[in-house]
């Protein structure tokens, strides 16, 4: 097992011993175990899991952020992060609509700065919506 902390700007979210980290980052999916190599990467959009020290499976969606891996301790730094049964669906579709009209103004007016922002806001709803769809009890 190895110490997990995960941090987001409002609130440390989960500080614990587990098992297993699984987090995707600009370098693919990654799995991180005890005594796993140092390393530092960029989390993306993603859907979180982790086993805790009673073997539970934790689920989260999480908008991206830092990972940073030493021997036995974990710290992930996330923009936000939501527990998959804590998300509100509907009001995720309401986001996700939102940043599609978003995404058309921005790309009708060749605002790159827009566009970017309201891709964010598109990739953050759907990840938000596929992660609480995949509510399971592994």
């Amino acid at each position: 097992m190895f110490r997990l902390t995960i941090s987001s700007p409002e609130e440390i979210v989960f500080v614990g011993d587990v098992q297993i980290l699984n987090v995707y980052t600009l370098n693919g999916q990654r799995g991180i175990l005890e005594n796993h190599a140092p390393f530092v990467d960029i989390i993306k959009a993603c859907e979180m899991t982790f086993r805790d020290e009673n073997n539970d499976l934790k689920k989260m969606a999480v908008s991206g952020g830092w990972l940073f891996v030493w021997q036995k301790e974990v710290t992930v730094f996330v923009n936000s992060s939501e527990y998959d049964f804590a998300i509100d669906v509907t009001k995720a579709m309401a986001e996700k609509e939102k940043a599609e009209r978003e995404l058309e103004d921005a790309e009708i007016s060749d605002d790159v700065v827009r566009m970017a922002r309201a891709n964010a806001k598109f990739e953050k709803a759907v990840n938000r919506i596929r992660v609480a769809g995949n509510k399971t009890n592994n």
